[in-house]
């Protein structure tokens, strides 16, 4: 069975000292919606798993507009998460769904989608705040899903975007 874990960078924030409760800024509210579109022109996630920070928080929201959330869990973990720590709250919430999108911070987000994709070429440009990649693998489970060949279907940026959406 194929499966598909999209990892999508929060949008752009302000700058603050208080790190964690940072609200997206205007060019993150615009480009959390045109991302939040061509996701769901693209997928429909069976479970999303999100950083608690507010950023990420309110990017997600642009896509809760769009999509009615089955199943969305929040988890503390996630927050600055590096790539185990990410593959970790995958394979602590994962079940039986086809599509998991994670909402996250870099470095860590970037971190593992080189990773899974074994390096990809195409992800070798800045990750971009708003940007996402869509890694697919053939597997029954989640629970191992790190150890397998990964395949990066996908890998887009809000600039990408802008003319189409």
């Amino acid at each position: 069975m194929k499966k598909t874990l999209i990892l999508w960078r929060h949008a752009q924030a302000e700058i603050g000292n208080d790190d964690f409760n940072r609200a997206i800024d205007e060019r993150g509210i615009k480009e959390s919606k045109i991302m939040s579109k061509f996701l769901l022109s693209n997928a429909s996630p069976d479970l999303i798993l999100s950083s608690p920070a507010r950023r990420a928080q309110e990017t997600l929201e642009s896509f809760s507009d769009l999509f009615p959330l089955k199943k969305n869990n929040i988890d503390k973990n996630l927050y600055l998460a590096e790539p185990e720590k990410i593959v970790q709250s995958i394979i602590e919430n994962a079940d039986k769904e086809d599509t998991i999108l994670i909402v996250g911070h870099n470095p860590g987000i970037h971190e593992l989608s080189l990773l899974l994709t074994n390096n990809n070429p195409d992800l070798m440009v800045e990750f971009s705040t708003c940007s996402m990649s869509f890694i697919s693998f053939n597997n029954d489970n989640w629970y191992d899903f790190d150890t397998k060949k990964c395949l990066l279907e996908r890998f887009i940026r809000p600039k990408d975007l802008k003319t189409n959406y």
